[in-house]
């Protein structure tokens, strides 16, 4: 993602910056649902997910949707829930001295959520060191980055950002390039191995073109 460095480019970015965190989260959150398949399948999803090097494959796309849908569900559920051995979507699993849910890490994400005053949704039911909700947090942060942007309020802007910048090196940066890792060696479906190729990637991108934005909001 690139942008001129004007405020309405850097708003631009941010808003392209928190719609693909919150893609993200919607891939780790639950199985794909027949509106999320449909969302996959729509040109403009799948002109975006070329821009960024994802070609999704043809069973995906083409095969019928109750097989799809079926096989995308029985790879989730072996992946991410179990039984048996799965890979955990919680930071704390992933930790050196971690290895458990509901470990010190996720206190301490739970802690900084709160701060920023953000809400669960009322079904909310998980933890929240999950993957999905940990980039949902990054997803809002960005949208407020860009809202900020847009109104031409860089102190906002720099604040949302230093958020960010906090978040994703205590946080995401420690834990998520492992994850992806581990996922890619066992998923069976292209469908999560892409996905988190561009998780992984996305992150590590992001980790400096936060810097780059958070440079130019404190000088502006």
């Amino acid at each position: 993602m690139t942008d001129d460095g004007s405020s309405n480019g850097l708003a631009r970015t941010a808003i392209e910056v928190s719609n693909l965190y919150g893609f993200l989260a919607a891939v780790f959150r639950e199985e794909v649902s027949d509106h999320f398949l449909a969302q996959l399948r729509s040109p403009q999803l799948r002109e975006t997910l070329a821009d960024a090097g994802i070609a999704l494959d043809e069973h995906l796309l083409r095969g019928a949707e109750e097989e799809v849908l079926r096989d995308l569900a029985v790879e989730f559920a072996a992946l991410f829930l179990g039984p048996g051995e799965h890979i955990s979507p919680h930071e704390s699993v992933h930790l050196p001295k971690g290895g458990f849910l509901w470990g010190a890490e996720t206190v301490v994400v739970r802690k900084f959520v709160n701060a920023l005053g953000f809400n669960y949704a009322d079904n909310f039911k998980g933890l929240p060191d999950h993957i999905s909700v940990e980039l949902e947090v990054m997803a809002e942060l960005a949208r407020r980055e860009g809202a900020a942007w847009e109104k031409g309020d860089t102190d906002e802007a720099a604040n949302s950002l230093a958020y960010q910048h906090q978040f994703v090196t205590e946080h995401l940066a420690k834990w998520v390039p492992a994850f992806c890792a581990k996922v890619t060696k066992v998923a069976g479906l292209p469908f999560y191995r892409d996905m988190v190729r561009l998780t992984a990637e996305f992150l590590e991108s992001e980790q400096s073109d936060i810097e780059r934005r958070l440079d130019i909001a404190r000088v502006a």
